[in-house]
């Protein structure tokens, strides 16, 4: 299984075209997704979802095993706009229940109608109400207005990965480490890769720069075109400079700088830290803790409006509660390195199961380790109403 997440820069423009188009026309579904394009009647046990592959249980059975019911998932990767084409103009809600993406899409999805607002007293949400407001009740699951559009999934706060001798860090991986070593020291320079999306990649120059008093930044996850090119002028004289080896796009790829060492530090999606692990041994590569903040995301689960109209909706809200429960989070705190809602269930779920201590205290530290990022800013906006010029000052840092 793939756990690809290819950012390939997302343009709110084209999302927005793609909105006004389906008033005209509705573009039919590739067959690798929708088969014969008919809506799907589902009287079974299974539950359709499309989303991102990161929220994925490597082993659906397990779910199954737990609620009787078979999730078959479409994976995709993490561009807002191809996601939002697949579900506005390919009319993905005749054939899927359950859309997983990063928070943010509910503010257009939702009230254009794609998304149908959680049922929160829905008899199979149970852990609805014991469910923190600190996941659920934010503008990563509602949208403008407050209604509520997401269930949450997962959710992480991003930063780097690096060689901690390769940059004199401790190898404990436990001080939190400056930014400056992606982006301005001699010591990494040469050896930096930096992602190509300005999705995960601008906001963070833009949080380094505004922390250390380089640049006044509102918001760094939506910033004017001024703000914008102050960011992009200051990463164009930095890869000038030679401070980047590579730029890279997909998940894979972070995986093959690290296991191969490449490079020495990365701005990556923790699992890539995890996989580069596995090939080269506990602890050579760590995830940073951070001087000046973090990309910080969440993913929802949110029900299409047209699965409301069929006949499994009670499945559909077992699989919206088993997000929530101790066995998800569990496994998808240990197979992934995320943390979610309700991570004292996952720690109660491998304690009551006789998991091995070893892992029962990595999800103890999952917990801990989330809570001490989120102490700090800042959270990723992937529909900011300012993407379009955030997105075009970026283009001239890719050209340099």
């Amino acid at each position: 299984m793939s756990q690809s997440r290819d950012l390939v820069s997302p343009s709110r423009r084209d999302v927005l075209k793609g909105a006004a188009a389906t008033a005209a026309v509705t573009v039919a579904a590739s067959s690798a997704l929708v088969g014969s394009g008919q809506s799907v009647k589902a009287a079974s046990n299974v539950v359709r979802g499309y989303g991102v592959t990161t929220s994925q249980l490597k082993d659906w059975s397990i779910m199954e095993k737990a609620i009787g019911i078979k999730m078959e998932f479409t994976g995709t990767n993490a561009d807002i706009g191809t996601f939002m084409r697949d579900v506005i103009s390919n009319d993905l809600g005749e054939t899927h229940d359950i859309f997983i993406f990063d928070g943010g899409t509910e503010d257009i999805l939702g009230p254009q109608g794609y998304y149908s607002e959680v049922i929160e007293d829905h008899p199979e949400l149970s852990l609805w109400a014991r469910t923190s407001d600190d996941w659920k009740r934010t503008d990563l699951q509602q949208d403008g207005s407050g209604k509520q559009f997401g269930v949450p999934v997962i959710g992480n706060a991003d930063s780097f990965g690096y060689f901690p001798a390769s940059i004199g860090a401790n190898p404990n991986g436990l001080d939190d480490i400056s930014w400056s070593k992606m982006y301005e020291d001699e010591e990494t320079k040469g050896r930096v890769a930096m992602d190509r999306s300005w999705l995960l990649s601008s906001p963070e120059v833009a949080n380094y720069l505004k922390h250390h008093g380089r640049a006044k930044i509102e918001d760094v996850a939506n910033m004017t075109g001024e703000e914008a090119r102050v960011v992009a002028d200051f990463a164009a004289e930095r890869k000038r400079a030679g401070q980047f080896r590579t730029l890279h796009a997909a998940f894979e790829e972070q995986v093959q700088l690290l296991s191969t060492h490449e490079i020495d530090i990365i701005n990556c999606w923790e699992p890539a830290t995890k996989e580069a692990n596995n090939i080269l041994g506990p602890n050579t590569v760590m995830y940073a803790f951070t001087v000046e903040g973090y990309y910080k995301w969440g993913h929802g689960a949110y029900v299409h409006s047209k699965a409301l109209k069929r006949d499994n909706v009670d499945n559909i809200y077992k699989v919206l509660n088993y997000y929530l429960s101790g066995e998800y989070r569990a496994y998808q705190a240990t197979q992934r390195g995320y943390a979610g809602p309700n991570m004292d269930l996952g720690v109660k779920y491998a304690e009551d199961n006789g998991w091995p201590e070893a892992q029962v205290e990595e999800l103890k530290w999952t917990e801990k380790k989330v809570g001490k990022k989120f102490e700090k800013p800042f959270f990723g906006k992937p529909a900011a109403p300012n993407a379009d010029v955030m997105e075009e000052e970026w283009q001239r840092f890719l050209n340099a």
